[in-house]
């Protein structure tokens, strides 16, 4: 086991690193819906019509936002979280807050299938840092 003594900082730093690592890999996107759906398949009832080409996109772009998000200087990113935060709420897409719990889970997931360099202790940097931007997510279930 590494030493997990880090400051939020170098957490963010390693947890960026290992992202921009998997997500180079071909197919993470896809990867990652599968996990997802084998989490839990009644997940897949908000993606009937989808077009997952798109779809994969928009989640690629949708990750590096929460990541940049935790950076200070970061205003767009946060922006962004807060549009999709909107746009998953209860008045839109309705994606309930208990979905997040598999979310997070499918993503530690396809992270540790897809970065070259993970070890065990990623995944509790990766829980910790994702944790933040999507407690906002949830957070602004009600608001939307």
């Amino acid at each position: 086991m590494r030493e997990r003594k880090k400051s939020w900082e170098q957490k963010i730093q390693i947890v960026e690193a290992s992202f921009r690592r998997a997500s180079r890999q071909t197919g993470f996107a896809r990867q990652f819906y599968q996990n997802l759906f084998f989490l839990s398949p009644k997940l897949k009832d908000y993606f009937q019509n989808t077009d997952f080409e798109h779809q994969e996109k928009a989640l690629m772009r949708g990750l590096e936002f929460l990541i940049e998000s935790l950076q200070p200087e970061q205003k767009h990113a946060k922006q962004q979280i807060t549009r999709i935060a909107q746009s998953h709420s209860a008045g839109n897409m309705n994606i309930h807050p208990h979905s997040y719990y598999y979310w997070i889970e499918a993503l530690i997931m396809t992270a540790g299938e897809f970065d070259s360099q993970w070890h065990k202790d990623l995944e509790y940097y990766w829980r910790e840092v994702i944790s933040a931007p999507v407690s906002f997510i949830v957070s602004q279930y009600f608001k939307g």
